[in-house]
């Protein structure tokens, strides 16, 4: 199925091609294009094109090389996935903890790189709302996103950060045999939650009106798609942090 496979992009970086005269057809031809399972990772791919992985790696949006066991699932949202190959990895090894989904991922970027791209980056990873998120340092709110690693240490080559969820309220959708916790509030739709669930299990948006949600209180509520949480908050305990559900196949 087309919505559990992705198209990627090889490109050999310019220090890597000979010189043509037809450059920018000469690099379109320089591009080698694959489709992988959305379950593939980076490893996979480097597999795929024989790269020697102690000195080739594969630059994202040029400014992020991600760790060879990433999933090509974290980059969904995309129609093509395009990497290009360089030689030398760069050089702050990135690692974020997200206590919350008790996950961790890494990546190499530049001293230059700011916050706010370090959390467009990690959500894009973790596939969440970047507006739900921020980064945290030894106890310390980065809440300037125009600071760079190099602002913090010129001299780092590592570094660390834990995501802290700015949301109090979560809803935890129960479907098979896994469990997502995603951050809400109380304006969050409930077609808003299904949509990013469906983008977690890789089930088209099309086969929608094949599912139902069902509150996961004494009564077993069913649930309306056009409701908001808080339309729902009345169904569970009145201190309750958490909105439990269940996703129902109606077919199975």
């Amino acid at each position: 199925k087309e919505n559990e496979t992705c198209l990627v992009s090889i490109k050999k970086s310019d220090d890597l091609q000979l010189i043509y005269n037809n450059e920018e057809q000469e690099q379109e031809k320089n591009k080698q294009y694959q489709r992988f399972t959305i379950s593939a990772t980076i490893a996979d791919i480097n597999k795929e094109n024989q790269l020697d992985i102690l000195h080739q790696y594969l630059l994202c949006s040029n400014d992020f090389v991600p760790s060879t066991d990433i999933q090509l699932l974290s980059f969904q949202f995309e129609s093509l996935i395009q990497f290009t190959v360089i030689d030398q990895n760069l050089p702050v090894l990135v690692i974020i903890q997200n206590d919350k989904e008790n996950k961790s991922i890494q990546f190499n970027c530049r001293l230059s790189i700011t916050i706010k791209r370090l959390c467009e980056i990690v959500c894009q990873l973790f596939n969440i709302n970047d507006k739900d998120f921020y980064l945290n340092m030894n106890d310390i709110t980065l809440n300037d996103d125009d600071i760079s690693l190099e602002d913090i240490d010129k001299n780092m080559t590592q570094i660390q950060f834990q995501m802290i969820s700015k949301t109090t309220i979560y809803c935890s959708i129960m479907y098979s045999n896994q469990n997502i916790t995603l951050p809400c509030n109380d304006d969050t739709s409930i077609m808003a939650i299904v949509k990013e669930i469906f983008q977690k299990l890789h089930i088209s948006e099309n086969d929608m009106n094949m599912y139902e949600l069902i509150a996961l209180n004494d009564d077993q509520t069913q649930i309306s798609f056009d409701l908001s949480i808080d339309d729902i908050r009345q169904l569970f305990p009145i201190d309750s942090t958490t909105v439990s559900l269940q996703l129902k196949n109606i077919n199975e």
